[in-house]
């Protein structure tokens, strides 16, 4: 539902009270309650039913929640939030358990398809993580050119290979049959485009068997050697966002955070949406430049100056402020990504390599302009860079109001924890991947298991901090439960007991807490009289389930200003709201 399908009310009493709930506010004083009151977006009233009565009027929906938990709407800190929906719109081969399995729906995509046009489908593997791909098949191996010329022979198929940071460990595998290897050119003389690609041969005759290896997360053949396979369009990304809010919005995410940087094809998506009034996420874009040099970055940041400084321009819905600057990368990658621009394939920013000398170049020109600065920090040495970075900037132009964001703080001791807090950043982590999923071969590797995501120690000295997904998935009861749990995927090992954290205080760093990094933690993050009423409705309390049970919490009613975006039960739905969408469904009808 659009957020102004249904209009301002005019009544001096509440739009919709919510009763019988068991009400988790996450304030500053952990407030429970029963009912909250909700009129024109905000909260009203927050307490016991009686409390809240005085609210109602004749025309205010009540919804009895006979119990149900009500949670504030989560905040994803790091979402990548526009590639979820691209992962929904090509076909998958998810359950493929053998080649065969493979041939068959290629072969139905191609009764499916006209001769002469491609078939593009999703990686081989199992969404979202795709850790099997040929371990999965019981060949043991992937198919060949050939074997997919058997299935399609009238038709260019290209596998497609995944974002590699979703299984986190390369190789990227992409395979294409020989109408797709010679629609791009691709032949027996033809090289790898740089040291990250690897060409499968056959053995016998050196032709390329189809099978194409990335040994780096960030792929680079769709910018190479596979330009000729259709790209992400505009229409596509609008699509795929209008699928992302919806199935965050069913996992309980109101607002999102993009740290990362967005490039203009992607931010062209999202300001479609805005302005056709269907964007439903509260959303934040910090822009991902694409610049080629340092003085080439300060004449585009001297054009940022009119929207993109401080808290950026915007509105509730959207606002773009604030610049990614990384420290480190592959300048061969790096430069074949960003000969690719303005297209960026899955990522979605344009990728970057920068020395630290660079880096210190980059964020002094960005300090000077008040531009807020954004960089991932994942290991100690790039956390260590931008902390000596902070503190030169900051001795000669105080930072430590202006909340820069360190990304990914994956490994960090409490002395740089305590320069953190000094600087006066806003640090983000990604518990399911950096705990859940890095996790065991970060214990085979030596590390301190104590000072990897130190969410305790965080919390101890002081230092604000807010969990995200990183589309790695995007549902964030993964990243709560992996705060709470801190287990390995491997062997169900915990990582650094000692830094383990209450589901509670997981929560507010998905909520009260992630709002600072939007500067807005007085207008939401919490259920609190005169917040934007951006709630969640769950089955169960997250605060009183088995911990293992967090990642699975079910949501059946997501309110973003008052108004519903996701409801599982239509019995939930409130009647005015119901009424609106079976008149708005019965014009689309006809009826």
């Amino acid at each position: 539902m659009s957020r102004s399908s249904v209009g301002r009310s005019w009544h001096p009493y509440a739009d919709l009270i919510l009763t019988n709930a068991n009400v988790i506010a996450v304030d500053a004083r952990d407030t429970r309650a029963q009912a909250v009151a909700i009129k024109d977006g905000r909260i009203v009233a927050l307490g016991a039913p009686e409390a809240v009565a005085a609210a109602r009027g004749p025309q205010s929906d009540v919804l009895d929640l006979r119990g149900r938990t009500v949670i504030p709407g989560l905040i994803d800190g790091h979402a990548h939030h526009d590639r979820e929906g691209l992962r929904q719109l090509f076909p998958s081969l998810a359950g493929a358990r053998s080649i065969d399995d493979i041939l068959a729906r290629v072969r139905e995509l191609a009764h499916q398809t006209p001769k002469g046009e491609w078939i593009v489908t999703m990686p081989i593997g199992e969404p979202p993580h795709y850790f099997a791909a040929a371990e999965g098949l019981a060949e043991g191996r992937y198919p060949t050119r050939w074997e997919l010329d058997r299935a399609a022979p009238d038709h260019p198929v290209y596998l497609r290979g995944i974002w590699g940071y979703w299984r986190d460990r390369p190789p990227i595998v992409s395979v294409a049959n020989s109408a797709a290897l010679a629609r791009c050119g691709i032949g027996r003389d033809t090289q790898p485009p740089c040291s990250t690609v690897e060409i499968e041969r056959d053995p016998a005759t050196g032709e390329p068997t189809g099978v194409f290896r990335e040994h780096f997360e960030v792929p680079v053949l769709e910018f190479t050697l596979f330009r000729a396979v259709p790209r992400f369009t505009h229409a596509q990304r609008v699509r795929g966002l209008r699928g992302s809010i919806q199935r965050s919005h069913a996992a309980g995410t109101t607002s999102i955070y993009e740290g990362h940087g967005l490039v203009p094809e992607v931010q062209a998506a999202y300001l479609e949406l805005h302005a056709a009034g269907e964007l439903t996420m509260r959303t934040h874009l910090v822009l991902s430049p694409t610049w080629s040099s340092v003085d080439e970055a300060e004449q585009v940041m001297d054009q940022w100056l009119t929207y993109a400084t401080g808290p950026g321009l915007g509105d509730e819905w959207l606002r773009l402020g604030g610049v990614f600057v990384r420290i480190g990368g592959r300048e061969d990658v790096a430069a074949i990504v960003r000969a690719g621009l303005p297209y960026t394939g899955w990522a979605g920013f344009a990728e970057q390599a920068y020395t630290p000398e660079e880096f210190r170049a980059l964020a002094f020109a960005a300090a000077r302009r008040n531009l807020r600065l954004n960089t991932i920090v994942s290991t100690p040495d790039t956390l260590r860079t931008a902390l000596d970075t902070l503190e030169a900037i900051d001795r000669e132009l105080p930072i430590r109001q202006r909340r820069l964001v360190l990304i990914h703080v994956s490994e960090a001791s409490r002395e740089a924890i305590e320069r953190m807090r000094r600087l006066g950043v806003v640090a983000t982590t990604q518990p399911a991947n950096f705990l859940w999923k890095r996790g065991g071969p970060a214990l085979a590797s030596g590390a301190d298991p104590e000072r990897l995501l130190p969410h305790r120690d965080f919390l101890e000295l002081g230092l604000p901090f807010a969990l995200s997904t990183d589309n790695n998935p995007y549902n964030a009861f993964w990243a709560l439960w992996a705060a709470v749990e801190r287990t390995e995927r491997e062997q169900g090992r915990v990582v650094g007991a000692g830094q383990r954290i209450s589901p509670l205080e997981a929560l507010r760093a998905l909520t009260r807490d992630a709002a600072r990094l939007t500067f807005e933690e007085s207008v939401k993050g919490s259920i609190e009289v005169g917040k934007l009423a951006d709630l969640a409705v769950l089955a169960d309390d997250p605060l009183a389930v088995p911990p293992a049970r967090l990642r699975d919490l079910q949501v059946q009613l997501t309110l973003v200003g008052g108004r519903v975006v996701y409801c599982a039960d239509p019995e939930l739905l409130p009647t005015r709201q119901r009424d609106t969408a079976a008149r708005v469904e019965g014009q689309r009808s006809g009826r």
